[in-house]
């Protein structure tokens, strides 16, 4: 409307937008004072080395924290620290600076004047060097004014890293790239900045990474990249090299998300995992020296490689061994930069050092160790097979170029990355996978469409790549065991020697023969069920048991009814012989009890008679221990189930 006054929320926002540069308030040399200062001397705006601040610790350390004339983090002692030689390193190739602010004169040569009666001087002072109380002095009070600094948390190393409102932030070692939240919840045209403190972050100077394309790019170099990873033979052709498109995409900015998926590649030898990711490979030829690559490594070599970088690791041979500890251990590493966390490793000197870790992992190898769901979960496992006799050499590519255009792809496709995640998520839920599965492929998925489109994934893409990703065609989801199962599992498999008898037998065996009696008395004679009560386990009826009272509503058991109730298996919360069937696993010490009550449709009860010795206990069906054809029909998992729901609905369940 003509002459309606402006729309002050809009007038906030352009201004938010567009900043001007502040005035110059203070020509280079001059000293600035501070509110709160005493009078003392002002310290220098343009001292090359930047105070952060200082961190004092119960034992009396009082330590001061530098960006030092390169950019980087330096710590020194208030005490004894300060003294000249450590003060030249902090200044560097720019010592002449603490001459010019805190020089140190020679005393004026004077001779008496016999005429004049008095002393002349006939030399003036002369600059002798820099005065090391006064500048050590002036360096530690201007840490103490910026007030207390711990590094834990506040540095920020070389890699992709989030900012506050969707924002991407990238340190490429000697230079930072900004992608930053407008006030319209927009981001900001890409922006360069100096190394150093930024906001409440700082970004210590490194060695330099490849930069990104220099301008926006289309998709011709994702579709290269994705033709040429079709010529291997993978197991999954159609997904796969998908996968591992993404993957490489999500290097670039792994360090920002809040999931990092991890890969795996294997396959035997002749497979072209060289040609793929080896040290000459197409990976590590696109990411440049954006990339930590080992192998034959340890979990604690590459946290302090790493420090608080967010690059991709690559760890190649990652064979299983006899010894698994060490690569149990880097696999540790990799499930906690999943989602991202802080790591903390004490000291010498009495104090935790902080290891960021938010890099995607790569690993590759002929056999994949055996490993824990949990970190099995977050692995996209892509698996080669030989190449075929006729396979043509790989022409030569500009990977480095590639990896550029990739890289700023990725940063053009930022603001469109979240929803594309979203969008696959939902899908991937939909199709049967759990919330961890649809992060680790629906994250995959999202990286390759930003490479590969200019425009959010659609539903139709969304649906056709989520049927490709369906739980039965995934051996990452497949062929892992839960917590729960793996217990079981190792219960069932255990062998132990019944009293008289010349060999050992299968827990799940003697369970069996215990059921098999039980319907039929007459048929066998010999002292299972005893032997059996002995390991801490027995074959019993679950009854549920109201409140009564002042009673709250609890479990009991009774000795197995075949057609009375299901049949469990109560396994006691303590027991010695469990104590050595479980020994060297997790679940050892009693740690059983713990995740068998999570098996479903698993009770816990007060307590139950083994060989006289009343223990308290959970209860397992025992569906779950032996085969359902062996089973009464009550016994069997839908009818167990049916039991257990009608026993515990209504108000006093």
């Amino acid at each position: 409307m003509i002459g309606a006054s402006p729309d002050p929320l809009a007038q906030i926002g352009a201004a938010l937008d567009n900043p001007t540069p502040a005035p110059t308030m203070a020509e280079p040399g001059e000293r600035v004072r501070g509110q709160h200062d005493d009078g003392d001397e002002p310290f220098p705006l343009d001292c090359p080395v930047i105070p952060l601040g200082a961190q004092s610790t119960i034992d009396g350390s009082q330590k001061c924290y530098y960006l030092n004339v390169n950019g980087e983090i330096v710590g020194l002692e208030s005490g004894n620290k300060h003294g000249k030689g450590n003060l030249a390193g902090l200044f560097g190739h720019k010592v002449k600076y603490l001459e010019s602010q805190w020089g140190r004169y020679s005393d004026p040569k004077k001779e008496y004047s016999k005429v004049e009666k008095r002393w002349i001087e006939v030399e003036p002072p002369r600059l002798i060097g820099f005065d090391q109380g006064k500048a050590s002095i002036a360096l530690i009070s201007e840490c103490s004014r910026r007030g207390i600094f711990d590094p834990a948390g506040r540095l920020r190393g070389r890699g992709a890293h989030a900012l506050t409102g969707g924002g991407l932030v990238l340190h490429l070692g000697d230079a930072v790239a900004a992608l930053v939240a407008r006030a319209d919840g927009k981001l900001s045209d890409l922006s360069w900045h100096d190394t150093g403190l930024h906001q409440r972050f700082v970004y210590p100077a490194g060695a330099p990474l490849s930069r990104p394309w220099a301008q926006s790019v289309g998709p011709a170099a994702a579709i290269t990249i994705a033709e040429r990873l079709k010529r291997w033979n993978w197991k999954r052709p159609d997904l796969d090299p998908i996968l591992l498109l993404g993957a490489i995409g999500q290097g670039f900015i792994g360090g920002a998300l809040s999931w990092r998926s991890n890969v795996w590649i294997t396959g035997p030898r002749g497979t072209g995992k060289s040609a793929l990711n080896g040290r000459e490979g197409l990976v590590p030829g696109l990411y440049g020296d954006m990339v930590f690559r080992t192998a034959n490594t340890s979990a604690a070599a590459i946290r302090q490689s790493l420090k608080n970088s967010t690059v991709p690791v690559m760890i190649d041979e990652a064979e299983p061994g006899k010894d698994s500890r060490a690569i149990d251990a880097v696999v540790e590493l990799a499930r906690v930069a999943s989602s991202g966390d802080k790591v903390h490793r004490g000291g010498q000197d009495h104090n935790a050092t902080e290891f960021t870790l938010q890099s995607p992992f790569w690993f590759s190898s002929i056999n994949i160790p055996a490993m824990e769901a949990a970190d099995r979960s977050r692995l996209a496992i892509l698996e080669l097979r030989p190449l075929s006799a006729d396979a043509k050499p790989l022409e030569p590519l500009p990977l480095a170029d590639l990896g550029r255009k990739l890289f700023r792809r990725m940063m053009d496709g930022w603001p469109m990355l979240a929803e594309c995640k979203r969008r696959f998520h939902v899908a991937l839920i939909e199709a049967g996978h759990d919330s961890r599965a649809a992060d680790q492929f629906g994250g995959l998925l999202a990286c390759a469409h930003v490479l590969l489109n200019d425009e959010v994934c659609d539903d139709e893409d969304v649906a056709d790549w989520a049927q490709h990703c369906r739980p039965q065609r995934m051996a990452e989801v497949n062929d892992q065991l839960s917590d729960e199962d793996a217990c079981i599992n190792h219960l069932q498999t255990a062998l132990v020697q019944p009293r008289g008898r010349d060999s050992r037998e299968a827990v799940s065996e003697l369970v069996a023969r215990w059921v098999a009696k039980s319907l039929n008395p007459e048929g066998l004679t010999d002292d299972t069920r005893g032997y059996v009560e002995q390991l801490g386990l027995k074959v019993v009826n679950p009854v549920y048991r109201p409140a009564d009272g002042a009673k709250p509503a609890r479990w009991g058991s009774e000795s197995l009814m075949p057609h009375a109730a299901p049949g469990y298996l109560a396994v006691a919360s303590t027991h010695q012989a469990l104590n050595a069937i479980f020994a060297g696993t997790k679940w050892q010490n009693g740690v059983w009890k713990q995740t068998l009550a999570r098996v479903e449709g698993a009770v816990e009860v007060a307590a139950v008679s083994f060989a006289r010795a009343k223990i308290r206990a959970v209860l397992i069906p025992l569906y779950t221990v032996i085969d359902e054809r062996e089973l009464p029909d009550l016994s069997k998992r839908d009818a167990a189930r049916a039991w257990l729901a009608e026993q515990t609905q209504g108000p006093e369940a």
